[in-house]
């Protein structure tokens, strides 16, 4: 039975427009993308796909030199007069054929009764050394990422849970005390599951972690086959190495020459490119502004996130014994959790760019801060913590809030949340009133 998500009804949506653009749909293999559009294609008066790895698609499509030979001849194929409007034309792996991209324009301003979408999991990283001219304001995008908890609840016929945490979200007193022992307990099987649609579907089918991590483990050794046709300049061997080294540096702050000591520092920044690129992971970007636009700080250590918990565990060596007996925000020091929240924030926002930022001030003069999220809002930038339960300061945040001159923080942890206006007292002797929003990390997807 197919996986529900959350994209579906953004796809949906898209399909529904009366002024939609040809979709361009980013992600790492295995996601779901091609299967989303399969979906999609269900309620379309006629459903065309092409696969640019299959070699009979791939030679229809290399015949062709323009959009609408491209629908001419698919008619002929098809028997058809005319391809009825609202027909969805799927262009799956187009990084085998990225020339094709230009034609996204003519299908936009040609043919806009024809619904297009194309997908990639590898073309930033096949448009890395083939510059093309890409249709600029004619596309949308839109990125896949795994599952998110609420994507996996559902998908797991948890759909009245995900529901009921859903609404009671915005509860100023907070997610009910059972609703929230609920949803903790299957936290923990989605950390071990993770939200790659294969690993989900073996969970609703055996309810086996050891099958899952077999899925886990074949994951990993597709995406470094994958990865390795590609190379990099420098060689293979600091892409191997960033792989294996990455995991215990997720959720925490890295530089270069710790990542992999005794690679050579661009070897390894190249490595790191070409990971993200493919969007086998993420990094999240520091920033010392307040405000929007947030710029990436120049020479900071950025923020390594994973694609997805349930591989990142996997290569942890995290087994569902340890998370039953560790509270999720003392795993790694709080590293699991903060990875958690990146990927849960990253995933809750296909229609965003993949840049997340964090704020942080290393001074000499002043002590260090950081926070460990920055949101954009249209109340400004909201910083985000992601703390153990009531336990621990809130120093950093009440620091950016003086700086952005913000009235609202959030603060993200293994409680069931709620509202509270606070009147803090500074070290300079001034006070600080603001709104501290905090909410079970579960729900992070849920953030603005």
């Amino acid at each position: 039975m197919p996986l529900s998500r959350y994209a579906d009804r953004t796809l949906q949506s898209w399909m529904n427009r009366a002024d939609r653009k040809p979709l361009i749909v980013r992600g790492a293999r295995q996601t779901g993308k091609s299967t989303a559009v399969r979906r999609l294609g269900e309620s379309a008066p006629l459903f065309l796909e092409l696969n640019f790895e299959r070699h009979q698609d791939l030679a229809l499509v290399q015949s062709c030199n323009s959009a609408e030979e491209l629908l001419q001849r698919l008619q002929q194929h098809h028997n058809l007069v005319a391809l009825p409007p609202g027909t969805l034309l799927f262009l799956d792996e187009i990084q085998e054929h990225p020339e094709a991209l230009s034609w996204l324009r003519f299908f936009y301003e040609d043919f806009p009764e024809i619904a297009v979408v194309a997908a990639g999991s590898l073309l930033e990283v096949r448009l890395r050394d083939t510059p093309l001219p890409f249709p600029v304001g004619r596309v949308e995008f839109l990125r896949l990422e795994p599952l998110t908890f609420l994507d996996f609840l559902s998908a797991t016929n948890d759909n009245k849970l995900a529901a009921d945490l859903r609404s009671e979200f915005e509860n100023p007193h907070g997610i009910s005390a059972g609703l929230h022992h609920l949803a903790m307990e299957r936290l923990r099987t989605f950390l071990v599951v993770g939200g790659m649609p294969e690993a989900v579907a073996k969970w609703e089918a055996t309810r086996n972690s050891v099958e899952v991590a077999r899925v886990h483990e074949a994951l990993q050794q597709a995406y470094l086959e994958d990865l390795l046709k590609y190379g990099v300049r420098s060689g293979t061997k600091a892409l191997q190495s960033v792989l294996a080294a990455a995991p215990a540096f997720y959720g925490s702050r890295y530089k270069q020459r710790h990542l992999v000591p005794g690679q050579k520092d661009r070897a390894i920044t190249e490595a790191v490119d070409l990971l993200e690129r493919a969007m086998v992971l993420h990094r999240a970007r520091p920033t010392i502004h307040h405000r929007l636009p947030l710029l990436t700080r120049e020479k900071a250590a950025h923020k390594l996130l994973p694609l997805d918990m349930g591989l990142a565990l996997m290569q942890l060596g995290i087994r569902p014994e340890h998370l039953a007996q560790t509270a999720v925000e003392s795993l790694l020091d709080g590293r699991i959790a903060e990875a958690f929240v990146g990927v849960q924030l990253l995933a809750g926002h296909a229609q965003r760019g993949r840049d997340l930022f964090f704020w942080t001030r290393e001074s000499t003069s002043r002590s260090a801060a950081e926070v460990n999220f920055l949101l954009p809002s249209t109340h400004g930038v909201l910083p985000v913590e992601v703390k153990a339960g009531k336990a621990g300061t809130l120093k950093s945040l009440h620091q950016f809030l003086v700086a952005s001159g913000g009235d609202v923080g959030i603060r993200l942890a293994s409680t069931t949340g709620g509202v509270e206006e606070l009147n803090v007292g500074l070290p300079n002797g001034e006070n600080l009133k603001y709104t501290l929003r905090t909410h079970p990390l579960y729900l992070a997807e849920l953030l603005v």
